[in-house]
């Protein structure tokens, strides 16, 4: 016999239970506990490994690290300030007083070292370990001094650092599932698939947590989530994958509100440049001006983004000004396909040009309905598109590995620093299995030696000027040769109870607003 929720979910899918408010039931829940919905699970809860966009979310909420960044995606100190030698060479760090460990302990230079050691070991499997290949040595003179010293200029490793919490000494053994941090949040319980549940900490030095506690939960079918949603059983889900005209309902639905805000997360078609086909750059050209952003925004995205003409967002100091617009034209589609050696037999119109391509996304509804859109689109200039879904974990090792034609994906977060070009464009960043897939995330397989080198330059120069041009120079090229087709910048959306105030979504769309927000009682 189906279970309540089944059916519920049953009906509310065919159209048989309203959508408003005979659906929603408040569900009595504990004073003081918000309960927050994420789409997937965290691949990690320990900071030196997790990289997927929940796990990194989540690290914010229970760690602190060395470094963060401001509103103009600059770095800033957080736990320590910094001095770089000008050679970029060696990076000092000054612990600053007042941070401490959810077990008591105050956060010393030890701890740090411990974090970034253990990190660097051979035997440790992490996708963030490449981002300090050059470091050479981790010193300790105090308690509160550390210095890593590079093996050669590495002025982007500071922005590598906003990525890793730090964690206590001695703690790396249990951090994947109970982790020690010195963040506003400290974890009560988690289980693993289902939730996380997180205690207010009361002695956080920037500011305790006006909420007693926060129940992060994994729910991976959208149905479910939606329903979770409307019957007051969830709180609040952010960046959750909903389609954009449920999110347009469900903002109108009584007990709920629709919050929004500018985002930099960059939506991209990834394209694998050693496949026989796509190595030819006029293709990879005419796939990027024959796709029309434009119109997906407006309608499968119901004008929640902004278009994207380059990996980093508007926002980002080292983005050029003077950087080309992506644009829509069919007809340069088709000549550059020409141009590439598969001509049109027909001379006009959608043709059989003999181009077959696969496009790979996860399983979620908006991502199997972007690959739609795209698909019609690819047929309009003539190639002809194949669509495959898979679950997430499967679908996100394929584009590791190198497994793939074209990807669909979404990147949170780690373009808002300048590192981001090194660690998806550098020819030593990609992937292999020989490192365990840990150098980076040049998932396309791409190489140039002019971005190389200019991408080397940067990192020996804490000039800013300086770097602004080469990074300016780094953009331009990639936008040039297509390893990646930009797409647009989603912006941060929330479905919340019309019960939660305080709600700041940040640009970076993570979950540090969650400090400050209230919950009015039942």
């Amino acid at each position: 016999m189906a279970s309540r929720t089944t059916l519920a979910v049953l009906l509310l899918l065919s159209g048989l239970l309203p959508l408003g408010s005979a659906c929603r039931r408040d569900l009595q829940l504990p004073p003081g506990l918000l309960v927050m919905a994420v789409e997937k699970a965290p691949k990690s809860l320990d900071p030196r490994i997790g990289n997927d966009a929940v796990s990194q979310r989540l690290h914010q909420m229970i760690f602190n690290t060395l470094v963060n960044k401001n509103d103009k995606l600059e770095t800033v100190p957080e736990v320590a300030e910094f001095e770089v030698t000008p050679d970029a060479k060696v990076f000092t760090f000054k612990i600053r007083p007042g941070f401490v460990f959810h077990n008591g302990k105050p956060l010393r230079a030890e701890d740090v070292k411990y974090t970034f050691d253990t990190l660097r070991e051979k035997t440790f499997n992490s996708p963030k370990k490449g981002d300090f290949a050059k470091v050479t040595a981790i010193d300790t003179p105090d308690d509160r001094t550390v210095i890593f010293r590079c093996s050669a200029p590495n002025a982007a490793m500071l922005g590598s650092l906003v990525a890793v919490g730090i964690i206590a000494k001695d703690s790396g053994p249990t951090a994947e599932k109970s982790p020690v941090g010195t963040g506003p949040w400290k974890v009560r319980e988690y289980r693993e698939g289902n939730d996380v549940l997180l205690d207010a900490n009361p002695a956080y030095n920037l500011g305790a947590p006006k909420l007693k506690q926060v129940r992060i939960k994994f729910v991976l079918d959208n149905a479910t989530r939606e329903l979770e949603v409307r019957q007051g059983g969830v709180h609040l889900a952010l960046n959750a994958d909903f389609a954009y005209p449920t999110l347009q309902q469900m903002g109108k639905s009584k007990g709920l509100k629709l919050l929004q805000g500018k985002g930099t997360n960059i939506a991209y078609l990834g394209l694998n440049c050693e496949d026989p086909v796509l190595k030819n750059l006029k293709v990879r050209q005419a796939i990027s001006v024959g796709i029309d952003r434009d119109k997906i925004i407006r309608t499968v995205l119901r004008g929640m983004a902004r278009p994207a003409n380059g990996p980093l967002p508007p926002e980002q100091w080292a983005r050029p000004e003077d950087l080309p617009p992506a644009h829509y034209d069919v007809a340069q589609a088709k000549r550059l396909l020409d141009e590439a050696g598969f001509p049109d037999p027909d001379g006009d119109g959608p043709a059989p040009r003999a181009i077959k391509l696969e496009l790979k996304t996860s399983s979620n509804q908006l991502s199997r309905q972007v690959g739609t859109v795209l698909q019609e689109q690819m047929k309009l200039i003539g190639i002809n598109l194949a669509l495959r879904s898979y679950e997430f974990q499967t679908f996100l090792q394929d584009t590791i590995s190198g497994n793939f034609q074209m990807f669909y994906l979404i990147n949170v977060g780690a373009n808002q620093s300048t590192d981001f070009l090194s660690y998806f464009y550098e020819s030593t960043r990609i992937p292999t299995a020989a490192k365990s897939f840990s150098e980076g995330a040049n998932r396309a397989r791409y190489r140039n030696p002019d971005v190389d080198k200019w991408l080397t330059e940067a990192a020996s120069t804490l000039d800013r000027a300086e770097q602004k041009r080469l990074y300016g120079l780094v953009q331009k090229q990639v936008v040039t040769d297509v390893p990646q087709v930009f797409l647009w910048y989603p912006n941060n959306v929330a479905i919340a109870s019309d019960r939660i105030d305080n709600v700041s979504l940040e640009l970076s769309g993570g979950y540090f607003f969650l400090k400050d927000v209230t919950l009015r009682d039942q």
